[in-house]
Parts: structure tokens; C-alpha cells; sequence
């Protein structure tokens, strides 16, 4: 029984979160993952603030990243995200009337910013795991650029989480929840972080998993800040997303995913999916 819940505890860390608001459980002693994943966004239509979807210049977003979790203690485990390549694309475009005008492109390449933390096992009762997390967001990105290309916000963020997963062993299924609140500075509002997932594993390779992603802004910062086009960068964004993704487990060790992410709503952000993909290790 430890086995295949374990799998299935592990599987649920793995599968392309996005790391501010991933909850999984905590690693084992000693034990880790580590992804290097590639994320592709590219639009030209915008939410804007009152959640109405205008054109814009085509807009891309393409980031590689490094992912890493370890098993600091039995009940602690550290977090590092690392995107060490941003790209950021604006096309040449001219005469669109929704205030997104430039008569030239632009382009933007860059780290953006890292994130820290820890995950804390709070309580493991049979099939129940509740955690407790906290991430530091680090303002390496470039924060100022003419065109909105920003590959970091400038500020430094504390998220505080809460997690809930269930194993529905014997049956290769598990459901999470989470949620938590992003506290933002120099003039950017507060956030609220939600979502919950579920999975299931095909003959012990394949898993499927379905996603729902919430962030709502407190709207308590400076109405003056904007922030970037999209992104973390974004000041006062909101959105709900959803999500399908799948991974193969290539051996013990090694396995890839591929996933894709789209919205029902949304506010200061893009709308447009966005496509994953990575390669993941797990010690």
C-alpha cells in the first residue's frame, strides 16, 4: 500500500504546477524532484481591468525554468522555482484603437523572478495530507521597460498556503485543494490563490490530470502601478483558469508531461492558452 500511495503522492507534486500555487505533499526525507519545463503564451487579445477582452499587438511569452523540491526533514520540504530564461515578444503594429499602439516591435529576453519556500506536512492521517507553505518571490527580473516587456515586478512578495490531498487508494486517483494569500509591495494589491486538482493514473504510466487556478485581486495597492503586459508582472489581475495535463512515466526515475491552460475569465491579464511541456527527475 505505501508504494502506490506514495506514487500517487509523488505524481501529484510533479505534474506541471505552477509554482505559486502548487500543494502537494511534502517529500520524503533525503528524497526530490527536479523539472526543467518550457511554458509558451502568445496572444493579441487582452483582458482588460473590467474583465472585457480587447486586441492588442500579438504578445509572446516563452519561459524556461527550472523546478526543484527536496526533503529537508521527514515533515519538511524545500522549494526553489527558477526561471532562468524569459523571453518577451511584442509585434510591429499600428492603428489599433484599444490603446495598445506601437509603431515599432519590441523584444525582451531576461531572468525573471525566483521563488523560494518551504512546504510543511501538518497532519498525515490514511489517505489525508494537510500542508502548510510559504514562498518568497525575488526581484531579479528587469521591472522597467518602455513597451510593458517586463520580465519581473519589482517587488518583494511573501505567499502564505494552505494545502488539502486525499489518495483514493486502492483506486490510482487523488483530489487537492488549495488555497492561500500573496502579499505584495511597492504598490502592488494583494492577491487571493485557489485551485483545486484531480488525477488519475492509466496502468501505472500515464496520468491524466484536470486543473482549476484562481487568483483575485484585493485591488488595496497604488492605482498608479500597472505592472507588465502579463504574467506575475501584472498589477491588480485576476483571473480563473483551467487546465489538462498529462504525463508518462519513461522509467523509475524520468518522465515528461505536456499540459495546456485556458480561462473563463479574466482581468489585466491575456487570453490566450498556454502550452507546457517538461522533463522531470525524482530521487
Amino acid at each position: 500500500m505505501r508504494t502506490t500511495f506514495g506514487t500517487l503522492l509523488i505524481t501529484a507534486l510533479l505534474l506541471g504546477h505552477s509554482p505559486l500555487v502548487a500543494q502537494g505533499w511534502p517529500q520524503e526525507e533525503g528524497g526530490g524532484y527536479y523539472k526543467l519545463g518550457l511554458n509558451l503564451t502568445r496572444s493579441d487579445k487582452f483582458y482588460e481591468g473590467e474583465g472585457n477582452v480587447v486586441t492588442i499587438p500579438t504578445f509572446a511569452d516563452y519561459t524556461v525554468s527550472l523546478y526543484g523540491e527536496y526533503g529537508i526533514t521527514k515533515g519538511i520540504t524545500g522549494i526553489l522555482y527558477l526561471p532562468f530564461v524569459k523571453r518577451l515578444t511584442l509585434n510591429r503594429q499600428v492603428g489599433q484603437p484599444s490603446g495598445f499602439v506601437y509603431s515599432e516591435g519590441d523584444g525582451v529576453t531576461g531572468i525573471a523572478d525566483p521563488e523560494v519556500g518551504l512546504r510543511i506536512g501538518l497532519l498525515r492521517s490514511g489517505p489525508v495530507v494537510i500542508t502548510a507553505g510559504l514562498k518568497l518571490g525575488i526581484p531579479l527580473g528587469e521591472s522597467e521597460q518602455e513597451n510593458g516587456l517586463l520580465t519581473g515586478d519589482g517587488e518583494f512578495n511573501q505567499i502564505l498556503s494552505a494545502g488539502l490531498g486525499y489518495s483514493f487508494y486502492p483506486i490510482p486517483a487523488y483530489a487537492s485543494l488549495h488555497g492561500g494569500l500573496n502579499n505584495r509591495t511597492e504598490g502592488f494589491s494583494d492577491e487571493v490563490v485557489y485551485g483545486g486538482e484531480f488525477g488519475y493514473t492509466f496502468g501505472g504510466k500515464v496520468t491524466a490530470i484536470g486543473r482549476l487556478v484562481g487568483v483575485g485581486s484585493l485591488n488595496n495597492g497604488d492605482a498608479n502601478v500597472r505592472g507588465g503586459m502579463g504574467g506575475a508582472s501584472a498589477n491588480n489581475q485576476s483571473y480563473l483558469s483551467y487546465g489538462l495535463e498529462g504525463a508518462w512515466q519513461l522509467s523509475k526515475d524520468l518522465g515528461i508531461s505536456l499540459g495546456v491552460t485556458s480561462a473563463f475569465f479574466g482581468q489585466n491579464t491575456l487570453s490566450a492558452p498556454s502550452f507546457s511541456t517538461g522533463v522531470y527527475l525524482k530521487r
